[in-house]
């Protein structure tokens, strides 16, 4: 198979390492600082070194390759109108925060898309290296065109594959998850345990999770506060990939995460939209 990554974050450094055991893999990074130094020391994870093809441009993209789109909101629309011009027949799958995305990505006249989250606890240490400990989970299903079109990626290996008949329904179950725990954690600089075993910083998920149940009381059926507290304390350790673009001096992607929620709210969400606001704060300082 043939696979081109978009991005130079975190899950788009490990998706080119575990697919390029799979096949060949382009990595396409439009940061031409970080190209460079991938080009010159290769993709590093661990003791592994791997040499892979590194572009900034789409101009190399093979036709026939499946498309990772990984990069943030803010590079999106761009992103999205090179794709649509240099490469209108390749089937995407997008691995984005949030769903600030999905209709954008559903207007696009390619004919096989698809979305999805990779679940992982990937590290990016620097521009051109990332670790991370556990099997990495890719969920993924159908936006647009024929489920079989991406069934040979239910093969790949080095990860856990699912695919997932109402993505729509399971990204908004996420990302009412996600909400909770990602912005909190970046703006402590906090593991997700500690979420939960710090009491000031339990204190805030408590309230924030009160607020979201005013505007999504759905919240309390497909994300009960005592899951996304065990689903905290189950990887005490782990970073959000909120926290890990900030400790890696990447965009943290707030608007892709959180925006989507305070349009979408038909009330008004004071905490979630200050934690919003400071977080902007922080991103752009």
């Amino acid at each position: 198979m043939k696979f081109a990554i978009i991005g130079g974050n975190a899950q788009a450094l490990l998706l080119a390492h575990l697919l390029e055991k799979q096949g060949d893999v382009q990595l396409i990074v439009t940061n031409e600082a970080q190209a460079a130094e991938l080009n010159a020391h290769g993709l590093v994870c661990g003791t592994e070194k791997q040499r892979i093809a590194v572009y900034t441009d789409l101009e190399q993209v093979d036709p026939d390759a499946y498309i990772f789109i990984t990069v943030h909101s803010e590079e999106l629309p761009p992103m999205l109108r090179l794709l649509k011009i240099r490469r209108p027949s390749n089937p995407l799958v997008f691995i984005q925060q949030g769903m600030l995305y999905v209709e954008k990505a559903c207007l696009l006249a390619h004919r096989q898309i698809a979305a999805g989250t990779l679940d992982c606890d990937a590290v990016k240490v620097n521009t051109h290296e990332i670790t991370y400990t556990k099997t990495p989970q890719l969920n993924f299903g159908l936006l647009k065109g024929e489920p079989s079109h991406f069934e040979p990626l239910l093969a790949v290996d080095h990860m856990a594959v699912q695919w997932v008949e109402d993505i729509e329904k399971r990204l908004f179950e996420q990302l009412l998850r996600d909400s909770l725990i990602n912005p909190l954690t970046a703006l402590m600089k906090i593991e997700k345990g500690q979420l939960i075993t710090d009491p000031n910083a339990y204190e805030l998920f408590r309230n924030l999770y009160n607020e979201m149940y005013l505007a999504f009381p759905e919240i309390e059926s497909v994300q009960p506060i005592e899951r996304v507290a065990a689903y905290c304390a189950s990887r005490p350790e782990e970073i959000s990939s909120m926290l890990a673009d900030r400790m890696a001096g990447d965009p943290m992607d707030v608007d892709g995460l959180m925006l989507y929620i305070l349009q979408v709210s038909k009330l008004d969400l004071p905490l979630f939209k200050a934690f919003y606001h400071l977080l902007k704060t922080v991103e752009e300082n």
